[in-house]
């Protein structure tokens, strides 16, 4: 079984209170590996914030025996310096190489930490961003990482007895959901469009390999909040829409080729 080390840092000011570390240990843990034998070893994690960002997880990083880094106040507009301490730890194991990580893992929103990130792929790191929803499409992220996971998928659910009566909050709730799922669809379809330009006329490509481009461009894996779900669903639409031919190769592997209008 070939290790790969992890290094996870927590911009604890920048997270919800309801982040389940145990679902996120076991998507990073479980998936993710380029081989089936790569086993994932987290031998850095570190959370920094003030001490009131400490107390809404503290049980959970102790479970998980996280370095924990009290990063008090500094200015009168509450700046701490967690974005900086997370950072230079990240950089120190460049230097020192003790542990060589393979694998770097940010969850904060802040957009200060795509200097860091950017210089850690420049030596060839892995490098993921654990982030809102909101903030996941932004370019400067996008472009400073490997893949982005959504943080809200990693939240407890709270109990709630259903009302009777629905609020106007949870009404705007329902009907807000249609229209990101919309939202979604059209940004998957975007990118999609885009592999399938970028494919030269009248050549067939197995869908495999149009489904690592695509996923280099989704990074933060839209497609699993859409309607589409799946690819292969997706091709089918592009298929239905005539932008695409699809066929068996004579070893049986899907592949599509552009249709030129």
């Amino acid at each position: 079984m070939k290790r790969k080390n992890n290094a996870i840092y927590i911009d604890l000011e920048n997270i919800p209170n309801n982040l389940d570390l145990k679902s996120l240990f076991d998507e990073l843990t479980l998936k993710h590996n380029a081989n089936v034998d790569e086993e994932n070893i987290f031998v850095i994690k570190l959370a920094c914030g003030n001490a009131a960002s400490i107390k809404k997880l503290e049980k959970q990083l102790a479970e998980y025996n996280f370095n924990i880094r009290d990063t008090p106040s500094i200015t009168t507009n509450y700046k701490n310096r967690a974005d900086l301490i997370i950072s230079l730890e990240a950089l120190e194991t460049i230097i020192i190489k003790s542990p060589i990580i393979d694998r770097y893992v940010f969850i904060t929103s802040d957009s200060d930490f795509t200097v860091i990130m950017e210089i850690l792929r420049k030596y060839g790191k892995e490098v993921y961003l654990v982030t809102k929803e909101d903030v996941s499409d932004k370019p400067i992220f996008n472009n400073s990482c490997d893949e982005i996971l959504i943080l809200e998928s990693f939240q407890t659910k709270a109990k709630v007895e259903e009302p009777k009566v629905a609020f106007p909050k949870e009404k705007e709730k329902e009907k807000n959901e249609p229209s990101n799922t919309k939202r979604n669809d059209k940004l998957v379809e975007s990118i999609m469009k885009k592999v399938i330009d970028s494919m030269e006329a009248d050549t067939w490509q197995l869908v495999s390999l149009v489904g690592i481009k695509f996923h280099q461009m989704d990074k933060s894996r839209t497609i699993e909040r859409s309607s589409y779900k799946t690819i292969g669903n997706l091709m089918l639409k592009l298929e239905k829409d005539k932008l695409i031919e699809r066929k068996l190769n004579e070893k049986g592997h899907p592949e599509v080729k552009p249709i030129v209008k």
